[in-house]
C-alpha cells in the first residue's frame, strides 16, 4: 500500500513539473517577439493553412490582392505616422486619399504579423468607398517597438490612443474599427472601454472569444495536449510574466459592454481561431449585430475565398447601421 502512495505521489509531482514546464514554454513562445520557436516551427503547426500554398483560384486571388495592396502602400497620398507611449514608439501607416471625407477606418492586423501584410489590400477597398485609413503596426509587431505581445488586451489601450491620433487629424471623423485575428480581438476587446462619439461601427474577422481560450485550442490542436492543467499554471504565471492574465484578455467580456453595430466574420475552415468562437462573440455583443460566415475559408482568408461577397456584406452593413 505503501509503495501504491509513493508511486502516485512521484506520477503527480513529474505531471506538475512537467505542466510548470509546458506551460513556461508556451508562454514564451506565445507571448515574447524576441521567442524564434515560433517562427521556426510554431507557426506551421498553429496555422498549417500558411504553408499549403499552390496554384489554386484561391492562391492566384491572394497574390494579386497582395500586389494590389503593396501598391496602395505605396501611393503618394500614404505617409508613415508615429506614436510614442510608454516608453515604446509605435508606427502606423497613414493613407489620406480623401482629405474632404470625414470617413475613417482604423484596421488592425493579426498575431504576429504587421498592417501592410494584412490589411494594405482591405484598407484600398475601404479607399474605393471614400475611406481615409489608419493602420497600425501594434506593439512588438512590424516597425513598432516592444517585446510583449498583448494579444489584443494591452492593445486595446493603444488603440485607445491611435483613435486620439484620427480625431486629431479630423475632429469630426466617422470612424470604422476592423480588424482580423488578433487585430479583430483588439477592437472587440477596446469596444468595451469608453469610446468617442466618433466611433461608428466594429467590423471583426475571425477573432477569438478569449486567450484564455484561443490558447487552449492552440494546444489541443497543435500541440496535442490537455489544456488542463497548463493552461491554469499558464494563466497564473501570464500576470507575472507580462502583466495580465488569460482571462481576463476577453473579447466576450468587452463586448458584454459594446453597443456600437458589429459585423462578425468567420471562415469554417478556420485551424487557427475555431470559427465558433463567433458564436460566442455574438451572443455577448449587445449592439446591432449581423455575421457572414464564409464555407471552407482558413484563418483571415474569408475575403480570398468571396471577395465580392465579403466586401459588399461589409459596405452594405457599414451603410446601414453607421
Amino acid at each position: 500500500m505503501k509503495w501504491i502512495v509513493l508511486i502516485l505521489v512521484i506520477l503527480f509531482i513529474l505531471v506538475v513539473a512537467v505542466s510548470v514546464y509546458a506551460a513556461n514554454f508556451f508562454l514564451n513562445v506565445a507571448l515574447f517577439r524576441d521567442n524564434n520557436w515560433y517562427d521556426k516551427m510554431g507557426h506551421k503547426m498553429m496555422n498549417p493553412d500558411n504553408f499549403n500554398k499552390g496554384q489554386s483560384q484561391y492562391d492566384l486571388t491572394e497574390e494579386q490582392q497582395n500586389q494590389q495592396g503593396d501598391i496602395f502602400w505605396q501611393t503618394k497620398f500614404a505617409q508613415d505616422h508615429w506614436l510614442e507611449t510608454d516608453g515604446e514608439k509605435l508606427y502606423s501607416r497613414l493613407i489620406v486619399p480623401h482629405p474632404e471625407s470625414k470617413k475613417w477606418v482604423i484596421c488592425v492586423h493579426g498575431y504576429r504579423s504587421y498592417g501592410q501584410r494584412d490589411m494594405a489590400y482591405v484598407a484600398s477597398q475601404f479607399s474605393n468607398q471614400h475611406y481615409n485609413i489608419l493602420i497600425p503596426d501594434l506593439r512588438a509587431h512590424g516597425k513598432s517597438t516592444g517585446n510583449v505581445i498583448g494579444m489584443g488586451w494591452l492593445d486595446r489601450l493603444d488603440l485607445l490612443k491611435w483613435i486620439q491620433e484620427v480625431v486629431k487629424i479630423e475632429p469630426h471623423a466617422e470612424i470604422i474599427l476592423f480588424g482580423g485575428s488578433m487585430g479583430a480581438a483588439t477592437v472587440m476587446m477596446t469596444s468595451g472601454e469608453e469610446l468617442p462619439v466618433s466611433i461608428k461601427g466594429l467590423v471583426v474577422d475571425c477573432g477569438y472569444s478569449s486567450v484564455y481560450d484561443e490558447f487552449g485550442a492552440m494546444l489541443r490542436s497543435a500541440f496535442k495536449l490537455p489544456a488542463f492543467p497548463i493552461l491554469t499554471i499558464a494563466n497564473i504565471m501570464a500576470k507575472k510574466k507580462v502583466g495580465y492574465s488569460l482571462k481576463e484578455a476577453s473579447s466576450v467580456a468587452q463586448l458584454a459592454k459594446n453597443d456600437l453595430p458589429t459585423l462578425f466574420i468567420h471562415g469554417t475552415g478556420d485551424k487557427f481561431v475555431p470559427h465558433q468562437m463567433l458564436y460566442d462573440n455574438m451572443e455577448a455583443t449587445n449592439g446591432v449585430k449581423e455575421s457572414l460566415i464564409v464555407e471552407k475559408a482558413p484563418h483571415l482568408s474569408s475575403f480570398i475565398y468571396e471577395p465580392e461577397h465579403y466586401f459588399d456584406t461589409v459596405f452594405e452593413f457599414i451603410h446601414r447601421y453607421c
